[in-house]
């Protein structure tokens, strides 16, 4: 179940034995950015530092930071000496690097609970302790809904929709559940087909044989669709075609019906399930993707514009 992956991205391993907590030359900062490794080191050794560094009051520099942690080779000893730096860095950036982190290291986030290991050092910051409460908030859904989706992947064997990408997996249930609509005929609407021939069957102006071929023909086409597993999973019985041609008007009718509920219920359920976990997906992948917005007040031309922004803010 290839698109299902708790976190896409994993760590990045780098086979060079000499380790350093960053590899990158120091003196390729710029005048507005500064490096996270610029800030560690310039801080890590000094007990009695008060955040006075002209650094501190720059902004990481995101691009190198995603640089310089994706190729921490021991993640674990990083986290330790970031726990011992981190009187030097304020809350905001200190919550650039926990996302930043969590993006390259997820699997350490995952086997070792990162509130209870910053649970006193992030007491007094909102902003960092707030990234790690999302990011387990988001992980615990999206755990939730892989549960729920794998049932779906063992009943549903359509090996084409499970090579697509997510985005693509929705589209393609949306698109079969309007063919699975037209086929009741009220894919835009209107009343579903069974119902509009059970009177037509009844009728001695109307050839019957021809009804049932048409009934048969549909019913093969929503079978294709759901295939052996999904009947069996949701109690429709399969019929043969003697059994088919034997069914009075009546039974005909209801297992139209029944066919039609389930599978357009089922349908519904699983497009709402796709949606929500596409969004939840969207949701880590900003969580852990960090950038900086810049706001031009210059361009601001009304006051409700400027509230608007100060909402933002705030």
């Amino acid at each position: 179940m290839n698109n299902l992956n708790i976190i896409e991205i994993t760590s990045n391993n780098n086979n060079n034995n000499n380790y350093n907590l960053f590899e990158n030359d120091l003196n390729k900062t710029d005048d507005k950015y500064v490096s996270l490794e610029t800030i560690i080191k310039n801080n890590s050794n000094k007990i009695d530092l008060k955040p006075i560094n002209n650094n501190l009051n720059k902004m990481i520099d995101i691009k190198k930071s995603n640089l310089e942690i994706s190729q921490i080779k021991y993640p674990i000893i990083f986290l330790f000496k970031l726990i011992t730096c981190i009187n030097y860095i304020d809350d905001y950036d200190f919550s650039i690097i926990l996302r930043i982190f969590l993006k390259y290291h997820s699997n350490i986030a995952l086997t070792i609970n990162l509130k209870n290991l910053f649970k006193l050092e992030l007491s007094n910051r909102f902003i960092s302790w707030s990234i790690l409460n999302d990011f387990y908030k988001i992980i615990n859904k999206k755990m939730s809904l892989i549960f729920i989706l794998n049932k779906w992947h063992s009943v549903y064997t359509n090996k084409k929709f499970w090579k697509l990408s997510l985005n693509k997996q929705i589209d393609y249930l949306q698109n079969t559940k309007m063919y699975f609509l037209g086929i009741f005929d009220c894919s835009k609407g209107g009343i579903p087909f069974h119902y509009k021939v059970g009177p037509l069957l009844n009728r001695t102006n109307y050839n019957y044989n021809e009804i049932i071929e048409n009934i048969k023909d549909r019913l093969l086409q929503i079978y294709k669709i759901f295939g052996f597993k999904l009947y069996q999973t949701m109690d429709i019985p399969l019929l043969t075609v003697i059994d088919f041609y034997h069914l009075t008007s009546e039974n005909l009718i209801k297992y139209l019906i029944i066919i039609f509920d389930k599978f357009n219920e089922l349908l519904n359920q699983i497009i709402k399930l796709f949606d929500k976990y596409n969004l939840i997906c969207i949701e880590l992948d900003n969580l852990i993707n960090p950038i900086i917005i810049n706001i031009n007040t210059q361009n601001i031309d009304s006051e409700t514009e400027f509230d608007d922004i100060k909402l933002y803010c705030n």
